[in-house]
């Protein structure tokens, strides 16, 4: 399967996803087509609001290009986000970067079967944070008065098509794909250890020479073994 970047070496794509259109940008085309419908209700009060309409025509059209231009790319080694709109950029994230992997269904994603899978790195890319503030402030000679309020702050996994796995099919069935290739990757370079391991023991036990009464690693050129005192070689 040929991808728009360069593979690592012994890497192979696993599966390849695009979001589901359009419900997985349902709520971009309602403000597109909220944009629209404004301006065609108030072009019958003045013509400057076919500047409006025209607005919201185009940005319709741009999110029909938007929702298709992600693709989504599972390898054995990383994954692979490809945006193609206007510009094209390209983002990694290698499985050994992951702290974690969330699911977030939402309510249309639950009725047409989508969700996003949001990769979280140990950097803390695909966490943002929401909050509030209040506060109020009073200006008067000599200087202000300002009085703040309680500051509260969450910090949670955020979906947008350019940091996540945004709108794909059975995103379960995903998520459990990229813990499964993450522990594989994880555990390659200990497996490689015992491989090279198991390679290099014979290799040092070429050409030895063992007693035929107790087994133990003869001294070269002895005559008797060195654990059980037997004698190994005629005179």
């Amino acid at each position: 399967m040929s991808a728009p970047f360069s593979l690592l070496p012994q890497e192979n794509i696993l599966q390849t996803l695009k979001p589901v259109r359009p419900w997985a940008f349902l709520g971009y085309y309602i403000g597109s087509l909220f944009v629209l419908a404004l301006g065609l209700l108030l072009l019958s009060f003045s013509g400057w609001f076919l500047l409006l309409v025209l607005l919201g025509a185009l940005l319709l059209l741009a999110t029909y290009y938007y929702s298709g231009a992600f693709t989504y790319y599972l390898t054995n080694k990383r994954i692979v986000i490809y945006r193609k709109f206007i510009t094209i950029s390209t983002r990694q994230i290698q499985y050994d970067d992951l702290s974690d992997v969330v699911v977030d269904v939402g309510i249309v994603g639950r009725i047409v079967g989508f969700g996003n899978v949001i990769p979280v790195t140990k950097s803390g890319l695909g966490l943002g944070t929401t909050g509030w503030h209040a506060g109020a402030g009073y200006g008067r000679i000599p200087g202000p008065i300002v009085v703040g309020g309680p500051v509260s702050t969450t910090v949670r996994a955020v979906a947008s098509p350019s940091t996540c796995i945004y709108g794909v099919k059975d995103p379960f069935s995903v998520k459990d794909l990229i813990f499964k290739y993450q522990e594989e990757y994880a555990e390659a370079p200990y497996l490689k250890r015992i491989a090279k391991k198991i390679e290099e023991k014979p290799k040092a036990l070429a050409g030895a020479q063992f007693c035929p009464f107790c087994g133990s690693k003869l001294v070269e050129g002895a005559k008797f073994c060195a654990s059980c005192g037997k004698k190994v070689q005629t005179d």
